[in-house]
């Protein structure tokens, strides 16, 4: 029974430490410092992916806010706080001669929109306006003859005040950007004189017998503005009829009409001219004016 008892001893001993080896190898408990790294690494790579996509929200943003910088100053001349007193024009006193002794020229000047942003030519002598620009708010759309200013719509286009040009050779139709280095010349809107309409509608120009004749098929009157630099080079020229009967057409502006300067915005000075189908031994017949408002410049 002792032998016994010694064989079954050693055999219990063997067993339980078999079994606490097997236990500690399939059970093994993770280390604690080791799972966090882990989850720690899962969640930052997420954190940081996030944080992108925030980022990329945040920069697409500021794109958005780049665009909206990028929006572009827009500015309309105006005249309206010019004159006070309806039925009025521009009355300057401070001219030059032209030509020194010579009583019968024309003085000339110049003024400038109210912000100082454009200057325009002014010729005048004693009766009155003589050519280049000179603002006006007339509103006679029918009576003939030279001393009529008035645009054939009675009024500007954005107020009562608007420019009117009567120009040639002598006393050419200026228009001179003070601040190229901040604005570029969009367009204008351009119509008829009251004075230009009705020689070209009914051949009524206030002469008699009147020196102008009625538009017929194949007639034409073409407004041009040439772009220069400041040295007097040309940079190009843009082109809109006042009237026009050519082929079987019989068009003539009676509203204010956009004139875009696509090829001139640049231009340090602008010089428009007139020209006509009716042209006699001195010269063009067809009254030499136009009026004009709403010159629009934009932010370079």
């Amino acid at each position: 029974m002792m032998n016994m008892k010694k064989l079954i001893l050693p055999f219990f001993l063997l067993t339980f430490l078999f079994c606490v080896t097997s236990c500690d190898d399939d059970n093994t408990i993770p280390d604690p410092d080791e799972t966090e790294q882990g989850e720690g690494n899962g969640d930052g790579d997420d954190d940081e992916n996030e944080g992108d996509e925030n980022e990329g929200d945040e920069n697409e943003g500021d794109e958005n806010e780049g665009d909206e910088n990028e929006e572009k100053e827009v500015l309309v001349i105006s005249f309206e706080s010019l004159l006070t007193e309806d039925e009025s024009e521009f009355m300057p006193t401070d001219g030059v001669r032209v030509g020194e002794n010579d009583p019968y020229s024309y003085y000339i000047t110049a003024f400038t929109d109210p912000q100082g942003i454009l200057t325009f030519d002014h010729y005048y002598q004693d009766w009155g306006f003589g050519g280049g620009f000179t603002y006006v708010n007339t509103t006679d759309t029918e009576t003939p003859g030279y001393n009529n200013l008035s645009a054939i719509t009675a009024q500007g286009k954005n107020g009562k005040v608007y420019l009117t040009a009567n120009t040639s050779s002598y006393t050419p139709a200026i228009v001179t950007m003070n601040h190229t280095d901040k604005y570029a010349c969009k367009g204008v809107w351009i119509t008829n004189t009251t004075y230009a309409y009705l020689a070209i509608k009914e051949g009524k120009d206030g002469s008699n017998p009147s020196i102008a004749k009625q538009f017929t098929n194949g007639d034409w009157f073409l407004l041009t503005a040439i772009g220069y630099t400041s040295e007097g080079e040309e940079i190009g020229s843009e082109e809109i009829y006042l009237a026009d009967y050519r082929k079987g057409k019989t068009e003539i502006l009676s509203e204010w009409t956009w004139f875009e300067f696509s090829e001139i915005s640049t231009a340090d000075y602008i010089k428009f001219e007139l020209s006509s189908s009716d042209v006699g031994d001195w010269g063009m017949n067809t009254p030499a004016y136009f009026c004009m408002d709403g010159i629009t410049l934009i932010e370079k």
